[in-house]
């Protein structure tokens, strides 16, 4: 039975969680089959495990490849990655376990443990950290390593998820004015953290091994100190006695976070101000809806994760880039790629409008205008993107790096072209009636610039083709935009 009530309430809370994502919530066979995957714990959280414990055999590998005297050393900075973890997942958990009150309906009714059930509800979703690096635990060498290992794991995941419970306690509630903006920002954060968690763990590994000689005296000398503590695994006595002395208040952080949580539960706080005065204030209609577009993401956590996804895909792409030293015909390539990124938004910046097209459609805005906002906002990630690979170029190019300075708005050319593309299927401010054979036309012409760059790049000397390259991107932004 309480099993049940667990598996059911589980299905509750992500079926609030998708009822949040317009974009789903409006197609009821989109809906359902969300519901599906997200709503089934062995399905959601199985695979899921499955998928970072394959990840872990890798980081695994690599430590048992290692010398015995340093596995530990190499082991113990990856615990960073369940405890972020552990606190991300915690905090989001609780976060929608408040606002959706999906606990509501069994507090009236007379069943036992309710705090249990809240306890496991919250931890089931911060199990794939644990699986993370749960295959490493079986590569450092020995039964009493091994479990050793298993135990430090644990603690990780137990002092990410203490730690985040009790922030929710003392700093939760529910949040109005620039408070929801913050909370959106943080979960956005969360899911960038998700997408970039196989660099970091790449990083981790890859740190620790070319300063292995130079870590070694400094987790010796701070060796009481998380993560650093959990490579004294080789001293079986000395770590289990460290592990009892993290735990016990770790495990009393952890009831009293459940306990003042199910408290808070009963009385819901509300925290943060709106300023009740305002001013109404003239701007250029351009500004004003790009400025509204902005304020609906931050708004909405399903919006910015989506407006986020340039930055998502472009972390492989630059570390790629940064591991040769940022060469700039590589970052110049990277940069005009970046650009495609824009259009991947273009569905996301219509969707919003669902409810507001025909507010829209009584204001004095033209079609050419309203698709100019529409690519101001796809564009901006991107752009921002590009600046700070032109930024890096800059620190490890010099001054040279300046002759890929106007590829910097190679996102407004991507999104010159889907636009231009809109633009013949809406005859006025609506929403577009786009297919899966219009996404792959927008992505083949998006691709066009893309060869074209490439080929001038690679095949042209320098700096004629820098120079050839920034005019194409100039002047094909500046053709579409001036329709």
């Amino acid at each position: 039975m309480l099993w049940e009530i667990i598996r059911v309430t589980y299905r509750e809370l992500h079926y609030r969680m998708i009822k949040e994502n317009v974009s789903i919530s409006r197609n009821e066979k989109k809906l359902m089959n969300s519901l599906k995957w997200q709503g089934n714990i062995k399905l959601a959280v199985g695979l899921q495990s499955l998928a970072f414990m394959l990840l872990g055999f890798m980081i695994g590998l690599s430590i048992y490849l290692a010398p015995r005297d340093v596995r530990g050393i190499l082991f113990a900075p990856n615990l960073i990655v369940p405890f972020i973890y552990s606190i991300y997942t915690t905090s989001l958990m609780v976060a929608y376990l408040k606002s959706g009150k999906v606990l509501e309906p069994l507090k009236s009714l007379p069943i036992p443990r309710l705090g249990l059930i809240l306890s496991v509800l919250i931890l089931i979703d911060t199990l794939p950290g644990f699986f993370l690096l749960l295959p490493s635990t079986f590569f450092l060498g020995g039964i009493g390593e091994d479990l050793l290992g298993i135990g430090w794991l644990i603690l990780a995941v137990l002092m990410g998820h203490s730690l985040a419970l009790v922030f929710q306690v003392k700093f939760g509630g529910s949040y109005v004015g620039r408070g929801s903006i913050l909370k959106n920002l943080a979960k956005a954060f969360g899911i960038l953290l998700m997408i970039s968690i196989y660099l970091l763990i790449q990083g981790i590994v890859k740190f620790v091994k070319e300063n292995v000689e130079m870590l070694t005296p400094i987790f010796k000398e701070y060796e009481v100190v998380f993560p650093m503590v959990a490579s004294t695994i080789y001293n079986p006595l000395k770590s289990f006695m460290f592990l009892i002395i993290y735990a016990i208040p770790f495990g009393m952080l952890y009831i009293y976070g459940i306990r003042r949580l199910w408290e808070s539960l009963e009385v819901e706080k509300v925290e943060g101000n709106v300023k009740v005065e305002y001013s109404i204030r003239s701007m250029n209609s351009l500004v004003s809806l790009v400025f509204k577009d902005y304020k609906i993401i931050f708004r909405r956590t399903q919006l910015l994760g989506g407006f986020l996804a340039p930055v998502y895909m472009g972390l492989w792409w630059i570390y790629m880039v940064g591991k040769e030293g940022f060469p700039l015909r590589s970052t110049g390539m990277l940069m005009i790629t970046i650009g495609i990124l824009a259009s991947i938004t273009l569905d996301a910046v219509f969707k919003m409008e669902l409810e507001g097209f025909e507010t829209l459609k009584s204001l004095p805005i033209s079609k050419k205008r309203f698709l100019l906002t529409k690519g101001l906002v796809m564009s901006t990630i991107p752009i921002f993107l590009n600046l700070t690979l032109l930024a890096l170029s800059l620190i490890f190019n010099g001054t040279k790096a300046l002759y890929i300075f106007p590829l910097v708005l190679s996102p407004l050319l991507a999104s010159g072209i889907s636009m231009k593309y809109v633009s013949k299927k809406i005859n006025d401010v609506e929403m577009p009636n786009l297919g899966l054979s219009d996404g792959i036309v927008i992505l083949i012409l998006n691709l066009i610039p893309i060869v074209i760059g490439g080929i001038l790049l690679f095949a042209i000397k320098d700096p004629i083709s820098y120079i050839v390259v920034d005019s194409m991107i100039i002047i094909g932004s500046l053709i579409l935009w001036g329709w």
